[in-house]
């Protein structure tokens, strides 16, 4: 193996143009737009619903009734442990509790 005369070894750092195309592009990344909190409303929230989870476990109960945006039902259960998931309202025991809600 020849070496050439004048031969460096590679720069662990970044070129020069390479660090100015990175600094011109993170305003671009810091600025993208974040997810508006009322857009929460215009689509549904809950993908999954789970029927297995004991009253005892909850916390409190947000429901939110069928919009145009998202035709189903929808009740997001606070656990005691901090979790949030999503109650399937056609479960028979979720629809009881929500039944007493409403009566109350």
């Amino acid at each position: 193996m020849r070496l050439r005369v004048g031969a460096r070894a590679p720069s662990p750092l970044p070129s020069s143009g390479l660090l100015l195309l990175g600094l011109l592009l993170l305003p671009a990344v810091v600025s993208l737009p974040r997810e508006d909190p009322e857009d929460e409303h215009l689509r549904c929230v809950c993908m999954k619903t789970t029927s297995e989870v004991r009253p005892k476990y909850i916390r409190s109960l947000e429901v939110m009734g069928a919009t145009v945006h998202c035709p189903v039902p929808q009740m997001i259960a606070s656990l005691k442990n901090g979790r949030k998931i999503c109650l399937d309202p056609n479960a028979p025991l979720y629809k009881k509790i929500l039944r007493k809600l409403l009566e109350s």
